[in-house]
């Protein structure tokens, strides 16, 4: 057996095998009880829009409408597992990144990589893979993000979060059942982030927000009625200098939103939002220099000073209509310029895209008389074309020597269907399928003498179908089964071919990740009698079974990618939420997940039983809070991710860790004018973690040099782990006043 492999993590020193047995499986029964235990009966309900305090008594579950399923649906009339957090759930936050939004949602793992906007973010296990050298900083594979409806994934998968902004952010809407069928690529969860709030008078607001590590956060909103409909304007600035090296980073984010009711039957919404985004890229460090400085930068990361610099803005335009008493079709269009420079393994990288794209979607809601009761069809489809220049890299800056002149284009468009049979009152049959289409094109173009143009094209195809029954055995609870196709094709950057492939530039073994989901899940709510301690409990439940085919694994730390037959995932998510009178609230959510191959090999072994890096088995969130009616609010919370596997071969792993959370606010209204004051302290306890790895982890040295080289003797340990922030306090104040 090989040593055991230490790392400090501040409060305590853990050993653990280079190969343990238990890690990624659930051999611990009373553990799995007792943490199933504690989710039900002290718990609240992600799946819950946030209302005011005085007013919770009135709203009931089935209430709460989804807009992210393509067609909409009240909570409970829905067979998959939905989740939604409003603004109160992360008011008391720093507000960075979508980690201070999604910590706490049952089969979510948000975490923030170096304590900012970039974030690892994976639903069941969905998006596990982009971490590593070639897996873009502050992108999300596998998982459909969309900002009020419109697309912020690209054609190939990969999803930028530069447009996100949660201090414009009202409500996020989650989608954990695999949502392909109406999605399409990339849709193993979807994420709908929306925008623009509620009001029926003008204001203006600002807020200001400060904390360690040099954290400061700007912002300024203004909203005012026009006619029928409403206008907002945003701007932000954030910036942090980072508790590592070189991991500063700075945002400008200005958006504005107009909805107007052109008439009785159609409502129009114009967007724009535009970000300034930059992000210097510490990497990942070794077990021993993680014990050693958490604090300090991977040395070759620092020393090409790998960043990020993107200028982004999206132009959105989305008309409804109703053009009959049943019958409405939705028109969804998008332009998104981006111009994006990288310095990155060892070239500095200068991008020019374009994304266009829209959506057609049309839905017809019978009145309850016939068996056929609900049918949404569509087509929809986007595009990003444009060049990349690959630079020498001197000094982390532009050199004068151009190594490569490249365009790079990803296309993908599908058609589908959905249609709801009520089969009887309480029982309904949702039927679907969707065809989509992906392609890829590779043109390099001659950047020297004796270079020649060459251009290659990759065609993807897949068909994702639907089944599930809901069945609504009482008004406040529904239980439903459903099986769902998904495919994810990889990214534009997994597509490069093999070493050994001298006459392609796209690789030609690369397959859609297919996979099959069959979920059980059951929802409700529970008022109490007025005369209760307790208010309202609100729960749910889903256990799955994911089947993959093909799964798109990195390999030799991403130097190029491969399909890796068939791997399986059995899960199980629990949340809830209860609400006692006086105005305290207990919320928790709990995930087990285990992941394993079940059918892969290559030249380095057969991983055959082993555990799919990156997916964390368990992950438990309670929060605990108290918000009456004198204006004072606080909450503590604990966070708690199991150990997982960074590598195939199972001989790296994350250790577990558990941080605790802590916050306080306090809120007045002064005449016409909204003064709210919070502060908070995340991880109280100081405790030392990594918060993210990197995935099949290389050591093969790049220049020269190795990202993973650990300064010892023989093969160089690997670099995975990205250490979190220590104990890091903030505070900040929110002003709004009514015009």
């Amino acid at each position: 057996m090989k040593s055991p492999v230490q790392l400090n993590t501040g409060r305590r020193r853990l050993a653990f095998p280079s190969k343990p047995h238990t890690a990624g499986r659930f051999d611990s029964p009373p553990a799995f009880v007792l943490f199933v235990f504690l989710s039900l009966v002290p718990s609240g309900l992600n799946a819950q829009e946030p209302v005011p305090e005085d007013s919770i008594m009135t709203v009931t579950l089935d209430e709460v409408v989804i807009t992210a399923t393509r067609g909409g649906g009240e909570m409970l009339q829905l067979p998959m597992a939905v989740s939604v957090v409003g603004t109160r759930d992360f008011f008391a936050s720093r507000r960075i990144g979508l980690n201070d939004a999604l910590w706490a949602m049952p089969g979510v793992l948000a975490q923030s990589r170096t304590g900012g906007q970039d974030v690892r973010l994976t639903v069941r296990g969905f998006g596990a893979r982009g971490n590593g050298d070639r897996s873009n900083a502050a992108t999300v594979r596998g998982i459909k993000v969309l900002i009020d409806g419109f697309p912020e994934t690209e054609p190939d998968g990969r999803t930028a979060l530069d447009l996100v902004d949660l201090q414009t952010t009202q409500r996020i809407e989650v989608v954990r059942s695999n949502a392909s069928t109406l999605f399409g690529n990339a849709s193993g969860g979807i994420i709908n982030i929306e925008t623009m709030p509620w009001f029926t008078e003008p204001f203006a607001g600002t807020t200001h927000l400060f904390g360690s590590y040099g954290f400061r956060k700007h912002n300024v909103n203004l909203g005012t009625p026009l006619g029928k409909g409403r206008v907002f304007l945003s701007a932000t600035n954030s910036a942090m200098e980072g508790y590592r090296q070189h991991s500063a980073s700075q945002t400008t984010n200005i958006q504005t939103t107009l909805t107007a009711e052109l008439d009785e039957t159609t409502r129009l919404k114009l967007s724009a939002i535009a970000a300034n985004h930059r992000l210097d890229i510490p990497g990942p460090l070794t077990v021993e220099q993680f014990n050693a400085d958490p604090s300090r930068a991977n040395p070759v990361y620092a020393a090409r000073r790998e960043r990020r610099h993107n200028r982004t803005a999206r132009f959105g335009v989305q008309l409804n209509k109703e053009i009959a008493e049943e019958h409405s079709i939705e028109v969804l269009g998008y332009l998104t310029p981006k111009i994006l420079v990288r310095s990155e393994r060892g070239t500095y990288r200068d991008f020019n895209r374009l994304h266009v794209g829209g959506g057609l979607v049309y839905n017809w809601h019978g009145d309850g008389s016939s068996l056929l009761n609900h049918v949404t069809a569509g087509v929809d489809g986007s595009s990003q074309d444009g060049t990349i220049l690959f630079y020498t890299l001197v000094n982390g800056e532009r050199g004068d020597s151009l190594r490569t002149n490249k365009r790079e284009a990803a296309t993908t468009y599908g058609a589908f269907i959905q249609a709801e049979a009520k089969l009887m009152e309480s029982l309904r049959l949702v039927l679907g399928g969707r065809f989509n289409r992906q392609v890829y094109l590779s043109q390099d173009f001659a950047s020297g003498a004796r270079a020649r143009e060459t251009r290659d094209e990759l065609v993807l195809g897949h068909f994702t179908p639907k089944a599930a029954l809901l069945y609504r055995f009482s008004p406040n609870h529904s239980l439903y089964v459903n099986v769902s196709g998904g495919v994810e094709a990889p990214a534009f950057n997994e597509v490069d071919p093999p070493p050994h492939l001298t006459n392609v530039s796209l690789n030609p073994f690369l397959k859609p990740m297919a996979s099959t989901t069959t979920e059980v899940g059951l929802k409700g709510v529970e008022p109490f009698a007025p005369t209760s301690f307790t208010q309202m409990f609100s729960y749910s439940l889903a256990a799955y079974s994911i089947t993959i085919r093909d799964e798109i694994v990195p390999f030799n730390g991403g130097a190029w990618f491969f399909s890796a037959g068939r791997s399986q995932r059995y899960g199980v998510e629990v949340g809830g939420r209860l609400d006692f009178r006086g105005g305290f609230t207990i919320k928790s959510a709990l995930t087990l997940l285990q992941a394993e191959y079940k059918s892969y090999s290559n030249e380095l072994g057969n991983f055959a039983g082993k555990s799919v890096p990156g997916i964390a088995p368990l992950v438990f969130n309670i929060r605990i809070r108290y918000g009456g009616g004198s204006g004072f609010s606080s909450e503590l919370g604990l966070e708690h991710i199991g150990s997982y596997y960074a590598d195939d071969a199972n001989t790296v792993m994350v250790p577990s860790y558990a941080l605790l959370h802590a916050s306080l606010g306090y809120a007045l209204r002064i005449g016409a004018f909204h003064l709210s004051t919070i502060f908070g302290v995340n991880n109280l306890t100081n405790r030392r973690y990594a918060a993210s790895a990197f995935i099949n982890p290389s050591t093969v040295r790049i220049d020269g040099a190795s990202p993973n080289d650990g300064g010892g003797r023989g093969q160089p340990s690997p670099a995975f782990l990205e250490p979190g922030l220590p104990i890091n306090p903030y505070g900040g104040v929110d002003i709004r006043a009514e015009l």
